[in-house]
């Protein structure tokens, strides 16, 4: 692959998070996503309605789409053109049509994005034809570039749509008489674009520097730090240039520097970004989470994690979040317990709870995520990031999408549990709980964080995860219900090593 220079870049596209609401999605989808009082049968899906908050989603990414999938013209070239300077040249009579093209797995309204650039043409009329086939050679999509509607001889994006079902299709991509075309890539990605911060939660300096990923006919409405509007600021230093504005073909990029946006930010900062209907959310800390243990000093050391409300626009608090934050840990034998409250994104979470499981060493790793309609206490976790039932996916805080994106190629397909299930049901049953095994714990960022705990644990200690049920309301007696839930579990997990 060519690199392009900054005012030339691909089509990077954050996709969009098409609708975010309060509804019903009964699909058994991966999350950390009906109420839990008054059930006297249990639902036979403990995770049904995981991303009931959920409509669609959004996307991330470095030089393409936030959650572009990209195929090289080497690969879906290769029996068609000529290799030339790391791209493929064709000519007429060396049109290509291939069918192994990433991302097409994905469901809703897709772009194929062809990275091309015309090398010569004739003097008026077609130049290159771009086509999207169904399994049956159906036109499902297709643009032609003419010679009226070519503005630069440099590389150009040319995007086609096409409403995808997840089944396979072909592209063909035909140059006209006379003309030589080289081609780079194609990169497939949702149609409808939205918002997508960078880098993601976590440590952050004084000296970075933040960038809002925003559709090119879009604009940054409203910008919070911790609660309070910012938007001033920003404004501020997009009219002084400190930050600094840059639009490719598809997109918006707003750079802005830490201490600029943030001068007299705490220990932990959150920034929050709304750009239409679409808000994205970012968590910047000064450091890494301490190695901070509370109860037992004498006891076993246990992490216990859950998350932040999602989605970024979440209006209700996150059943794990209060959960842990609930926990009393004096009421817990033999045991010292490290609370640790994570971002809803994909890699940063993961990254989050292995770097403290490598600093801080702790022999037992518990982590709790919102679900469905019961606690689940999860059985296996899955090699793969996908939420690619709904439509254009489901975006984590700051606005990622995976689509059938392995967590790790290099891991196995799937990963057991490390807790002693028996003896957690067993104590959360005597307490008047109706826990369910689960095997499916959807492929979102719960999953994502179960796969990695067992990875860092393996060996070391044990390790796994438990949804809680889905829940909006949280009075006194609610959180006292789930602090307990998650001392049960501990308890348990303590006592039976």
């Amino acid at each position: 692959m060519r690199t392009a220079s900054p005012d030339t870049l691909p089509g990077c596209i954050v996709a969009a998070l098409a609708g975010l609401a309060a509804v019903a999605i009964t699909a058994e989808l991966a999350g950390c996503a009906a109420d839990p009082a008054g059930a006297t049968q249990a639902p036979v899906d403990p995770n049904a309605g995981l991303l009931r908050d959920f409509l669609d989603g959004k996307f991330d990414g470095a030089g393409h789409p936030l959650n572009a999938r990209v195929t090289e013209a080497e690969t879906l070239c290769a029996d068609a053109g000529t290799p030339h300077d790391g791209v493929i040249r064709l000519t007429s009579d060396k049109a290509c049509t291939g069918a192994a093209l990433a991302g097409v797995e994905q469901q809703g309204d897709l772009v194929v994005n062809a990275r091309l650039h015309i090398q010569s043409h004739a003097a008026s009329g077609d130049i290159v034809r771009v086509e999207v086939l169904g399994p049956d050679q159906k036109l499902l999509g297709g643009q032609t570039l003419t010679t009226s509607r070519l503005r630069s001889a440099t590389w150009i994006d040319w995007p086609v749509s096409w409403h995808s079902d997840g089944t396979a299709v072909t592209v063909r991509i035909s140059p006209a008489a006379g003309a030589v075309i080289d081609v780079d890539y194609l990169e497939v990605f949702p149609e409808r674009f939205g918002l997508v911060l960078s880098p993601g939660s976590g440590p952050i300096a004084d000296t970075d520097r933040l960038v809002f990923e925003l559709p090119r006919s879009h604009k940054v409405d409203k910008v919070e730090l911790d609660g309070t509007d910012v938007t001033a600021t920003y404004t501020a230093l997009l009219a002084s240039g400190a930050a600094k504005k840059t639009s490719t073909t598809f997109r918006t990029l707003i750079d802005v520097g830490v201490a600029d946006l943030a001068p007299m930010r705490g220990d932990i900062a959150e920034v929050k970004v709304h750009a239409g209907a679409e808000t994205a959310r970012m968590q910047l800390r000064k450091a890494a989470p301490a190695c901070g243990y509370e109860g037992d000093a004498s006891g076993m050391k246990v992490v216990v994690t859950g998350f932040q409300p999602f989605p970024a626009d979440g209006w209700h608090e996150n059943v794990a979040g209060v959960a842990i934050t609930a926990l009393d840990p004096a009421q817990l034998h033999g045991a010292q317990v490290m609370r640790l409250v994570m971002p809803v994104e994909y890699d940063r979470a993961a990254a989050e709870v292995t770097d403290v499981i490598a600093r801080c060493q702790p022999d037992l790793v518990i982590s709790f995520g919102q679900g469905g309609d019961a606690i689940a206490l999860e059985e296996v976790a899955y090699n793969l990031q996908d939420t690619g039932e709904v439509a254009g996916g489901v975006p984590d805080n700051r606005g990622i999408v995976r689509a059938a994106v392995p967590i790790d190629p290099a891991a196995p397909a799937t990963r057991d549990t490390l807790l002693p299930l028996d003896a957690i049901e067993q104590a959360l049953v005597a307490a008047g709980e109706a826990p369910q095994r689960s095997r499916d714990p959807g492929r979102y960022i719960c999953n994502n964080v179960m796969f990695a705990d067992l990875g860092a644990m393996v060996g070391h200690g044990r390790a796994g995860f438990i949804h809680l049920p889905y829940t909006t309301s949280f009075d006194a007696d609610t959180r006292a219900r789930f602090g307990k839930v998650v001392q049960l579990a501990i308890q348990a997990a303590v006592d039976a090593r």
